[in-house]
């Protein structure tokens, strides 16, 4: 193909959590010799503005509901307009609506990438089992699965889909928005926390999967040992206000700052001694890995893709999911002791330079595209 390769991506965008960097990462590093990337979202806010002030070719296509026809109608017109090559989508309402309005409008090659497993990001019953079927019906649409992890290929195995229609890419970091221009030492004065305290931080969208209260129920635990452990908590979602008044009701106020959502994430992993990631499922974590290159030691819970990044004792430390003292055991560990907690930084920063960039990231998906195409 003489110019670059055409791709529609579509995803909901209605934040700016894991997927939604993964495919600005994308953009900023596909060679625009190799890959021409147009953007649609089904929310109006936040990530079509963000990516437009990154130069990508963004349009917003509101989405009520996953059987609102006109926005199907919507879809159909923009993939006319921007003729693409390809067809890519992100997340159950996305690959429901994109995969359908691509074939409609006669684009013959449809990519999904899968960054979690479905269930656990739908705690309701009724609402895990709509997406589990709207996603079902349209699978055999899909021409090539992309996935951020090792355990996520095999769990489209188990539920029917072909390993040969399957390509491991692994999520990868912008090592240029953690390089040292880019951060900050002002975070802990602009809180009110003193730089000899320690400083423990959790980074992500307030949801039951991310394991929010186990950490303060870790909390609770250290306190009987360490009374000068603080915890920077940095995200927003659904869960936020209950997870705030579980903080009150355990008399940790004091303790906890709730920052919401912060464009400035290198500054969070610059200010905090450790990342604590007790999770009830991951894909591959973009939150972990930006700490690593940071060279932020993390406490991750052994659930999906934290395995295929952490070594346990060697570039951070693991516990098991739900297990809320056993994760005080291990925050003390490294609380406690200032050399593990360096060499482990050290050694999760090489990790991350030398297996997960985002550089790496883009040409193992340009090189799907180019599969694709010939």
């Amino acid at each position: 193909m003489s110019r670059p390769i055409r791709v529609l991506h579509i995803i909901g965008g209605g934040e700016i959590g894991g997927a939604e960097i993964h495919i600005l990462d994308l953009a900023k590093h596909f060679s625009p010799q190799e890959v021409d990337l147009h953007l649609c979202c089904l929310f109006p806010a936040p990530l079509v503005q963000r990516a437009r002030q990154q130069g990508i070719q963004a349009t917003a296509v509101p989405m009520k509901s996953k059987v609102d026809l006109t926005t199907y109608w919507g879809i159909i017109q923009l993939i006319r307009r921007v003729n693409p090559d390809i067809v890519h989508t992100h997340g159950v309402r996305a690959n429901l609506i994109g995969r359908v309005a691509a074939k409609l409008a006669g684009v013959s090659r449809i990519v999904t990438t899968v960054h979690s497993v479905l269930e656990n990001d739908y705690p309701d019953p009724l609402s895990r089992f709509i997406n589990h079927w709207s996603e079902k019906m349209t699978a055999s649409l899909t021409d090539r699965y992309v996935v951020v992890a090792e355990y996520l290929k095999k769990n489209l195995c188990d539920i029917g889909i072909p390993a040969s229609k399957i390509t491991v890419i692994h999520n990868g970091v912008d090592e240029e928005k953690f390089s040292r221009q880019s951060i900050s030492t002002t975070l802990r004065a602009e809180l009110g926390i003193e730089d000899n305290v320690p400083l423990v931080g959790m980074v992500g969208r307030f949801h039951p999967v991310k394991g929010h209260i186990y950490l303060v129920a870790a909390a609770k635990e250290i306190l009987k040992i360490n009374r000068d452990v603080r915890y920077l908590i940095v995200g927003e979602g659904f869960q936020r206000d209950e997870v705030e008044a579980l903080v009150r009701d355990e008399g940790l106020d004091s303790y906890f700052y709730f920052t919401g959502f912060r464009e400035d994430i290198a500054n969070i992993y610059g200010a905090i001694n450790i990342l604590a990631l007790p999770s009830l499922s991951e894909g591959l974590s973009l939150t972990l890995m930006e700490s690593m290159l940071s060279g932020c030691p993390a406490v991750v819970s052994a659930v999906g893709g934290n395995p295929e990044i952490v070594s346990d004792g060697k570039n951070g430390l693991i516990v098991p999911p739900m297990d809320s003292l056993a994760l005080a055991a291990a925050l003390l560990r490294l609380l406690e002791d200032p050399c593990l907690t360096r060499r482990l930084g050290e050694a999760a920063k090489r990790t991350i330079e030398e297996r997960f960039t985002a550089q790496r990231m883009a040409e193992r998906t340009q090189a799907v595209y180019r599969h694709l195409v010939t």
